[in-house]
C-alpha cells in the first residue's frame, strides 16, 4: 500500500467516524429531552433504553476507535517510514467495524434490545422477563463480535507493522509468535529488566529505540487488545446462549457463568478501554503533536517512556474502582481498586506536566488549532479525572455510585472535552497532510469554544444533579422536581456542542467538496 492509498484509507476511517459522532450526538440530545419528559409521542421507555445502549457503542467504537484507527494507519507508517504490514487486514478491519456498528445500532433501534453498555450477566434470562427475543440477543452479540474482531485485526496489523520489518532486516524468520514475544518484551521493558538482573554493563531496551509516540501506541494496544478479547467474548457468550434459546438441544445453563466472576472480568476488560484508548493513546498523541508543532524535543522524554510503562502496569489493576458498591466483592479487591486508581492520577499528572513543560520552555508559542485543542483536552482530563478520583474512594462512592455525577463529570467531560478534543487536535493536524489543505482557523476557534464550553456546561450540570441524588440510566415519569433546572442547563450545553460540530462540518465542507469525500468513502 503506497502513501496515497494510506491517506485515502485514513480519510475513510475519519469521515465514517464523524458520521458516527453525529449519530451518537443526536441520540444523546434526544435522550436528554426524553429525560425531561418531552418527545413522549416519539419514543417510549423501551426505545429510550435501547437508544442508551446504542449511544456508548456508537460513541466509543464508532467515533473514538475509528478515528484512532484512521490516524494510526497513516501515522505509524509515516513515522517509521515503512508500509502497513497487511493491506487486506487494514480494509478488513474497516468493514468489520462498519458492519458491526450498523448491526448493533440496528438491533437496538429495530427491536428495542437494551442491555445497556454494562451487559451484566445473566442477560439472556431477560428475554423471558422483559420480552427480548433470542433473535435480538443473537443479532446484538454478532454485532459486538464483528466490532471487536475488527479491533483485534487492527491491533494485530499495528503490532506486525511495528515489529516484523525489524526482524526481516536482521534476516530472521517472522511469525505471529515472534510478534507476540517482541510485543510483551518491549511493552513491559523485559529486555531492560533482564539486563539489569544479569548485571550486563551495557544494554539497549528496544522500547527506547522507538519514537515515544510509537511506544505509547504499542503499549496502549496491549490494553485495548485485552479489552477486545473480553468484550468480544461477551458477544460470543450472547451468541451461544441465544442459539441455545433458539435450539434447545444446544442450550447451556445460565449458572455455568458465575455473575460475580463475570462482572469482575467484564469491568477489567471494559476499563482497559479507558486506560488504553483514552489515556495511553491520548498521551501518545500529545507526545507526538506538541513537539512536532513546537519543533523541539519532548520535555523529559526518557522518563516519559517509563511513565507510559507505569500507566500500562497500573491499568491492569484498577477495575475494582467500578465495584466499590458491590457488597459481595472481597474487601482487599475494593482496597486495591482505590490504591491503583490513585496511581493513575500520578501517571496522568506526569503526562500533563511533560506536555506543559515542553510548552513552557518553547515560549513564545504560536497557538495553532491542534495545540489549542490539546490544551482543552488537558482541561477535560483534569476535571473528569479528578471526579474519577473522588468516586474511587470507598466512602464517597457509596454516595455517588449510579448517579448522574459518575456519567456527567467523570464520563462525559473526560470523553467529550478530554478524549474528543485530542481526536479533533489530531484531525486538525493531519488534515493538511491528508488533503493538502488547511481548515479555516476562525471557524476552528468557534468550534473549540462552543465544544469546550458546551461539554463542561453539560457535564457539570449532570454532575451537580448527581450530588442531589439524581440517578443515571433512569427516567422520572412523574417529573424531575429539583433536578429540572440542572437538566435544562445540560440540554443547553448539549445544543452548544451540536452547534460546534455543525461549525466543524461546515469548515470541512468549505475546504473539501462533499462529492470528493463521498468518492473516498465509496
Amino acid at each position: 500500500m503506497n502513501e496515497e492509498e494510506r491517506k485515502i484509507l485514513s480519510i475513510r476511517f475519519v469521515v465514517v467516524s464523524l458520521i458516527f459522532l453525529a449519530l451518537a450526538g443526536i441520540e444523546g440530545i434526544l435522550m436528554r429531552f426524553r429525560i425531561m419528559n418531552t418527545l413522549l409521542e416519539f419514543f417510549d421507555e423501551k426505545h429510550f433504553y435501547s437508544m442508551m445502549t446504542a449511544h456508548p457503542f456508537i460513541g466509543v467504537y464508532g467515533w473514538a476507535y475509528m478515528t484512532v484507527m484512521g490516524a494510526f494507519y497513516f501515522l505509524i507508517p509515516y513515522i517509521l517510514k515503512k508500509d502497513i504490514y497487511s493491506r487486506k487486514a487494514a480494509y478488513l478491519s474497516f468493514w468489520l467495524m462498519l458492519i458491526g456498528l450498523i448491526v448493533v445500532w440496528g438491533t437496538t433501534f429495530l427491536t428495542h434490545y437494551a442491555p445497556l453498555y454494562t451487559l451484566y450477566w445473566p442477560i439472556p434470562v431477560a428475554y423471558e422477563i422483559i420480552g427480548w427475543d433470542p433473535y435480538s440477543i443473537l443479532s446484538f452479540g454478532l454485532g459486538v463480535v464483528l466490532i471487536l474482531g475488527g479491533v483485534l485485526i487492527f491491533f494485530g496489523n499495528m503490532f506486525a507493522t511495528i515489529f516484523l520489518p525489524m526482524r526481516q532486516m536482521d534476516g530472521g524468520t517472522t511469525s505471529s509468535w515472534y510478534v507476540l514475544k517482541e510485543l510483551l518484551v518491549t511493552a513491559f521493558n523485559l529486555d531492560k529488566i533482564r539486563a539489569k538482573i544479569s548485571n550486563v554493563p551495557q544494554y539497549t531496551s528496544k522500547a527506547f529505540n522507538y519514537p515515544v509516540f510509537v511506544v505509547a501506541v504499542f503499549r496502549g494496544c496491549v490494553d485495548t487488545t485485552l479489552n477486545a478479547f473480553v468484550i468480544g467474548g461477551v458477544g460470543v457468550l450472547l451468541v451461544v446462549f441465544a442459539l441455545g434459546n433458539l435450539f434447545p438441544y444446544l442450550s447451556i445453563p445460565y449458572n455455568v457463568v458465575d455473575p460475580l466472576i463475570y462482572k469482575n472480568v467484564f469491568w477489567w476488560g471494559l476499563d482497559l478501554i479507558a486506560d488504553g484508548n483514552v489515556l495511553i493513546f491520548t498521551a501518545g498523541t500529545w507526545y507526538l503533536l506538541v513537539p512536532l508543532i513546537l519543533n523541539r524535543t519532548l520535555y523529559g522524554e526518557n522518563i516519559v517512556r517509563t511513565v507510559i510503562l507505569a500507566d500500562l502496569v497500573v491499568s491492569l489493576f484498577v477495575w475494582n474502582h467500578h465495584m466499590l458498591a458491590d457488597t459481595p466483592q472481597p474487601l482487599f479487591l475494593q482496597l486495591q481498586g482505590q490504591i491503583f486508581t490513585w496511581g493513575e492520577l500520578v501517571t496522568m499528572g506526569l503526562t500533563m506536566f511533560a506536555v506543559l513543560a515542553t510548552l513552557w520552555f518553547a515560549r513564545p508559542v504560536k497557538y495553532s488549532m491542534p495545540l489549542k485543542f490539546i490544551l482543552t483536552s488537558i482541561i477535560g482530563y483534569a476535571v473528569g479525572g479528578l471526579a474519577g478520583i473522588i468516586q474511587a474512594n470507598y466512602a464517597s462512592n457509596r454516595f455517588f455510585h449510579n448517579t448522574q455525577w459518575v456519567i456527567g463529570i467523570h464520563g462525559h467531560i473526560q470523553l467529550l472535552v478530554g478524549l474528543s478534543s485530542t481526536l479533533f487536535a489530531a484531525i486538525y493536524a493531519l488534515f493538511p497532510l491528508l488533503t493538502g489543505k488547511s481548515l479555516n482557523e476562525r471557524l476552528g476557534n468557534i468550534h473549540l469554544i462552543l465544544w469546550t464550553v458546551g461539554g463542561l456546561v453539560m457535564g457539570l450540570s449532570m454532575g451537580l444533579a448527581g450530588t442531589q441524588g439524581m440517578l443515571r440510566r433512569t427516567l422520572y415519569p412523574m417529573g424531575l422536581g429539583v433536578f429540572e433546572t440542572y437538566m435544562t442547563v445540560a440540554v443547553l450545553g448539549a445544543l452548544m456542542m451540536a452547534l460546534a460540530f455543525t461549525v466543524f462540518l461546515i469548515n470541512i465542507l468549505r475546504t473539501v467538496k462533499l462529492t470528493d469525500l463521498l468518492k473516498i468513502i465509496f
